[in-house]
């Protein structure tokens, strides 16, 4: 007596064999989803946190993450990557006044964290992301200080510039300037051996003289 398998037997079949497998590749891409979320969630929190420390490393390596992080076809996702080049293009130009350089890089990193906060489902405005911030004075002080330092020493072994010399005080009298020059004609005969330096040991003095 034989036996036969229509369609939806061997549906059952390949169901059965088959969804075990299926249930384990629909957790990894679970798994892998939400892991990729977290790390995006991360960059955002990371760059909140450091929106008044924009020179330290964490800072950084969030930004350099952003274009990985955040590639893809969502047009949230384009709009972030944007966001970040239109930042990364205006951190490059250093022919930009300081003033203007820093409010302009402020405004580009606001519309960053904007677009972060959007793709990422935060509600946040503009304003919130640019003035929810505690920044103690000094901070905002050495971190322009150390850029500037940090420009001024590239432009100097770049050679683009020189060290600046300020002296402040150069002796200007004619007295002043006949003795330091009767002193530089007196050394030279001594160094030279045209002088010498006559001791006097009644009084313990010495005064140069002459030879010949």
């Amino acid at each position: 007596m034989g036996s036969t398998f229509d369609l939806s037997d061997w549906a059952i079949i390949f169901a059965t064999l088959m969804g075990p497998v299926l249930a384990v590749q629909a957790q990894k891409w679970v798994e892998a989803s939400r892991e990729r979320k977290t790390r995006r969630v991360t960059i955002f929190r990371v760059l909140m946190a450091t929106r008044a420390a924009s020179l330290s490393t964490a800072h950084v390596e969030a930004l350099n993450a952003i274009p990985i992080e955040f590639y893809g076809w969502r047009p949230a996702f384009k709009d972030v990557v944007l966001a970040w080049r239109n930042l990364l293009d205006h951190l490059s130009n250093d022919a930009m006044e300081m003033s203007l350089w820093n409010q302009k890089r402020q405004d580009f990193f606001i519309e960053l964290l904007w677009r972060l906060a959007t793709a990422l489902g935060y509600r946040f405005t503009k304003l919130e992301l640019q003035r929810e911030v505690y920044s103690p004075r000094g901070h905002a002080t050495l971190e322009a200080e150390q850029d500037v330092i940090r420009k001024g020493m590239f432009r100097i072994f770049n050679g683009e510039a020189a060290f600046p010399l300020d002296i402040k005080s150069i002796a200007s009298d004619q007295a002043t300037l006949e003795q330091q020059q009767r002193l530089h004609v007196l050394l030279e005969q001594w160094l030279t051996g045209n002088l010498t330096v006559k001791v006097d040991m009644e009084r313990g003095g010495d005064e140069p003289a002459s030879k010949g």
